[in-house]
Parts: C-alpha cells; structure tokens; sequence
C-alpha cells in the first residue's frame, strides 16, 4: 500500500512538472500583440486649404454695345447776310476816265461804297483777287483814296494792259472782317473798256435804288 502511495505521488509530481513546462513552452510561442490603442488609424478631419476654381462650361459673349443714335441730317448754321452786296446795275465797263493818256497799257478797277443814306462810306478795304501772268495775285485799295469816284472812291490797278480775264472783289473793314460776299467780275480785251466800275450799297435784298458814282474831269 504504502508503494503504491510513493508510485502515485510520483506520477503526480512528474504530471505537474511536465503541464509547468508545457506551459512556459507554448508562452515562448504566443506572438506579441500590440495595445489596442496602438493600432488606431488616425484619420485627419483637416480639409485642404486650396479651393477648385470652378470652371464655366461657355465662354459667355459679352453684350453689343448699344447704337448711338445718329441725326438724319446735320444743320446747317445759319450765317448772317454781310452788310454790304453789289448795287444793281453798278458793275460797269467803261474807258479809262481817270487815265485817258494810257489807251490800251492800263487796266483796272474802280467805283465806291453807299451807305443806306445814298451816303458814301470812307476808309473801308477793297481786295481784289485773280491770275497775274498766269499767278495768283493779290491787290487792294481804299475808299475815299480816290475821289475821281466820288468821297468815297476807290481805284485799283490790276494790269499794264488790257486782257479778257476773271476777277474777285470784297469788301473788308480795317480789322479784316468780311462786310460783303466776294463777288466775281471780268475784264475785256477792248481798249475802250479798260476800267470796270463797281459799286457796292447796303445788302437789303435788291435795294431798287441805283447810286451812280460822281465822275469830274
């Protein structure tokens, strides 16, 4: 009895013995596993600083711009009348009175400038325009510097001989402002018409009076 004891105690010892050293065994083999807490992923909730540009789908067509309205016409400005136009029936082609001993060598033009009192007016511009020797050419005089023509008269030589030909006169003031329209003339050839006697009156729509020049010899 007392054998069988010690053989169960003995088996019992080396049972133990073994399932201790099974144990620290199987512990040598378990894999280490980390903390949970280490093996969360870590998701950023930060959103990306650069914002898409949205892009548009068309080019939009920028509005036409709106039409100016244009006039039908365009006004024409009104110009007043100059005072002075030629008198009727005062432009006249004539010998040569004032210059009888010259004939044919001389050619000009002469007359003066009435008031609407038939009164004559002095120290007012007669110009004169035209072609000389094939070049454009000025002259002027005064009125009153001839007073052949009367108190007011003016004379302008325009040639040293006779000659079919187109002139422009106009009368100015002192300062150069135009007192009438320019106004076309033509000479002769004809030695016995080598003066043209122009007058001018006040611009009244065809004064019917005619103011005819006082000629003294």
């Amino acid at each position: 009895m007392t054998i069988r004891l010690r053989a169960l105690n003995l088996f019992l010892v080396i049972v133990i013995t073994f399932a201790l050293s099974s144990c620290t065994y199987i512990e040598d083999y378990i894999p280490t596993i980390a903390p949970i807490e280490t093996r969360v992923t870590v998701v950023s909730t930060t959103l990306p600083t650069d914002t898409p540009t949205p892009t548009l789908a068309f080019t939009p067509t920028p509005a036409a711009p709106t039409a100016t309205p244009t006039l039908a016409f365009t006004p024409t400005p009104t110009v007043p009348p100059k005072p002075y136009a030629l008198q009727p029936g005062a432009v006249i082609a004539l010998p040569a009175f004032t210059h009888p001993e010259a004939g044919c060598a001389w050619m000009g033009v002469g007359g003066q400038v009435i008031d609407e009192d038939g009164q004559p007016v002095k120290d007012l511009v007669v110009a004169v325009s035209g072609l000389q020797n094939g070049a454009p050419t000025d002259w002027m005089g005064y009125t009153g510097a001839s007073s052949a023509y009367g108190p007011g008269g003016f004379e302008i030589q325009l040639a040293g001989q006779v000659a079919a030909a187109q002139y422009i006169i106009q009368v100015f003031d002192l300062n150069g402002e135009a007192l009438s329209d320019p106004f076309r003339f033509t000479t002769s050839a004809d030695c016995q018409q080598n003066l043209t006697l122009v007058n001018f009156s006040p611009n009244l729509n065809l004064q019917p009076a005619v103011f005819l020049p006082s000629i003294s010899n």
